[in-house]
C-alpha cells in the first residue's frame, strides 16, 4: 500500500470482522513512510486487530526505492513491493502459506474458512498452484452457487493464497513490473491452475488505482457477486482435482447443444447445456452480450462455464481448447512460419521479403513466450502488452521493457511497425 487511507481503513475494518482471525498472523506491508497510512495501521494494531483477536500483528515498512528509474510506472512499484513483502513472509518469517490481499477489499464472512478448507488441494494436486477468492466472471446476473468452486488456467489474483514451495520456485524470477500479467504467462504458470469460488469472497472497492479507472470499475467490478453467508463446511472438494474435474467437463461438453454466435440468452432453455465456439477475434462481441471481460478469463483450458437463466453455457476457444473434438478445432494454416522481422519492419514487409504473406488470424498461434523465445533472446523474460505490433521483442535501450519479449491480448495487425521493437510475424504461403 502507498497512500490510499480511506480504502485501507475500510479494508482493515472488514478484516477485523472475520471469523477465524485468531488463527492467522496479519502483516500490513506499507510501501514508504506515509504518516497518514501509518496512523491508520496503528489504530488497528492497538485496537481491532490486536492479539488475541489475531494470532499476531506486525506493521512492515519498505523503503521506496525505484528499481527501474524515478519515472517507473505504478505497476512497477507494486511488483517490487510484492517481491519484498513475499520474500519476508516466506523466507524470513518461514510461513508455509501466505494469503495476499490488497488495500481496497471487503471480505465475505467465510473468507478465511474458504482458504482453510481449500489449502489441502494445493498439496494433493500438483496441477494447482493457487487458491483465489475471486471469480473474474462472477457477475450477479449469473446463477452462481456459493457452495461450489471451479478451476481456472487464468491467474485471478485479488485475494489469493500460495505455498512456500511455489515462492521458492518463482520468487527468484519475480518481475520488476506487471507481476500479475507475468503470472499469466505459460512460461510461469506451466499449465498449473487456481481454484476459485463461483460466488466471490471479496469485493473490490478501489475505484481508482494503478490498474483501475472509474469506467472499468463501474462496468465490471460493481456488478460482481459477493457472498454474505458464513459457510464453514464446503463438503467434498475432490471434484476439483484435475482428473475428476476434466472428466466432468468433457462429459458436460459432449452432451451440450452446439450454439452459434452471437449468443442470444433469450433462446436458452432451463436445464440444458449449450456449447458456443469462439475465436479471439469473435470473443469481444460475445463478451459484450454477456457483460463479461472482453478477453477470456476464469476458463479451464479455454472452456468457460457460465450458468445463465437456468441453463449452462460453455464457451470454448476453437484454437486452444484441447477438450474439443477435431471437427470443432481450428488448426494453424498449412505452411505457417513464425518469422522475426527487422527493427521497425511490418509483418507485411517481413513476410513479403520471404515471398510469403502475413495472415493476421494466424498471430494467435505464435503469440506466446515459448514461440518468441525460439527467435529472440528475451533476456528480461516475457510480459503481456496491448499493441498492434505485439508479439515482439523490445530493442530500444531507453525503454523499461528493453530486451523483453511481449505477448498480446488483443488482435495484432500485419501492417503495424514500431521503431522500438522487432515483430514476430505469422507468414503463410501465398494463395
Amino acid at each position: 500500500m502507498h497512500h490510499r487511507t480511506k480504502y485501507l481503513e475500510k479494508t482493515l475494518s472488514s478484516l477485523a470482522e472475520l471469523s477465524g482471525l485468531d488463527k492467522v498472523t496479519v502483516y500490513i506491508s506499507q510501501d514508504g513512510q506515509d504518516m497518514a497510512v501509518k496512523d491508520v495501521v496503528l489504530k488497528f494494531e492497538e485496537g481491532p486487530l490486536a492479539p488475541p483477536k489475531t494470532r499476531s500483528f506486525e506493521h512492515w515498512q519498505r523503503e521506496r526505492l525505484p528499481q527501474l528509474g524515478p519515472d517507473q510506472p505504478g505497476h512497477a512499484w507494486l511488483s517490487q513491493h510484492y517481491k519484498w513483502a513475499l520474500d519476508r513472509a516466506f523466507l524470513q518469517e518461514g510461513h508455509s502459506h501466505v494469503i495476499i490481499v490488497e488495500d481496497d477489499m471487503l471480505f465475505s464472512p467465510d473468507f478465511l474458512h474458504f482458504f482453510a478448507a481449500t489449502a489441502v488441494l494445493l498439496e494433493q494436486d500438483p496441477s494447482l498452484w493457487c487458491i483465489s477468492t475471486w471469480n473474474d466472471n462472477g457477475l450477479k446476473t449469473f446463477d452462481w452457487d456459493p457452495m461450489r468452486m471451479m478451476r481456472t488456467s487464468y491467474f485471478p489474483g485479488l485475494g489469493w493464497m500460495m505455498r512456500r514451495e511455489l515462492w521458492l520456485e518463482i520468487g527468484p524470477h519475480w518481475p520488476k513490473q506487471s507481476w500479475d500479467h507475468w503470472m499469466r504467462l505459460n512460461t510461469t504458470a506451466k499449465g498449473r491452475e487456481c481454484v476459485y469460488p463461483e460466488v466471490n469472497r471479496n469485493y473490490n472497492i478501489g475505484e481508482k488505482g494503478v490498474n483501475m479507472n472509474s469506467q472499468v470499475f463501474k462496468q465490471y467490478l460493481t456488478q460482481m457477486s459477493f457472498n454474505q453467508e458464513l459457510i464453514t463446511d464446503y463438503e467434498d472438494l475432490s471434484y476439483l482435482l484435475e482428473a475428476e474435474y476434466e472428466q466432468q467437463l468433457v462429459a458436460l461438453s459432449q452432451d451440450a447443444e452446439l450454439m452459434s454466435l452471437p449468443i442470444g440468452t433469450r433462446s436458452l432453455s432451463q436445464g440444458k447445456v449449450y456449447l458456443a465456439l469462439y475465436t479471439a477475434e469473435s470473443y469481444p462481441r460475445t463478451a459484450r452480450k454477456l457483460g463479461i471481460w472482453p478477453f477470456p478469463r476464469g476458463h479451464h483450458h479455454f472452456v468457460t462455464k457460465l450458468p445463465v437463466k437456468g441453463a449452462m453455457l460453455l464457451l470454448a476457444d476453437q484454437r486452444f481448447c484441447p477438450l474439443l473434438p477435431k471437427q470443432h478445432s481450428m488448426k494453424p494454416r498449412k505452411g505457417l512460419r513464425a518469422l522475426p522481422a527487422a527493427q521497425h519492419e511490418s509483418c507485411y514487409a517481413a513476410c513479403r521479403n520471404q515471398e510469403m504473406e502475413c495472415n493476421s488470424h494466424e498471430f494467435w498461434f505464435i503469440n506466446s513466450c515459448e514461440e518468441l523465445s525460439k527467435h529472440f533472446p528475451c533476456e528480461q523474460g516475457c510480459a503481456v502488452e496491448l499493441g498492434n505490433d505485439v508479439p515482439n521483442y523490445v530493442v530500444d535501450a531507453s525503454l523499461g521493457s528493453f530486451q523483453t519479449c511481449l505477448v498480446n491480448q488483443k488482435q495484432p495487425k500485419c501492417e503495424a511497425a514500431n521503431p522500438s521493437t522487432r515483430r514476430l510475424c505469422p507468414c503463410v504461403p501465398k494463395q
